[in-house]
């Protein structure tokens, strides 16, 4: 009997991104409020979907206080300790 594969988690993510990559790196799905978005899974994808910047602008500029540095440097102890965990309960 083969074993079956380890179940999705951080350290084993499910197939289906590497699949998408593979087959089809810019798809079109429909979102809960009745638009469609186009995840790009490849950087060189990702560069080349246009961008409605009045879409764009509105939840980059709500998020932006998450992504500076002084956020990464608070959230350095957390990282550590759940990376710690991780590592311990491979």
């Amino acid at each position: 009997m083969t074993p079956s594969p380890p179940a999705p988690s951080l350290i084993h993510p499910p197939p289906e991104p590497d699949e998408l990559r593979r087959d089809r790196p810019v798809t079109r799905f429909r979102l809960a409020y009745d638009k469609t978005g186009r995840p790009a899974t490849r950087h060189e994808d990702a560069r080349r979907v246009p961008t409605d910047p009045t879409e764009h602008t509105r939840p980059r500029r709500l998020s932006a206080g998450a992504r500076t540095a002084r956020r990464a440097k608070a959230l350095r102890p957390r990282v550590t300790d759940v990376d710690a965990d991780l590592v311990e309960n491979l």
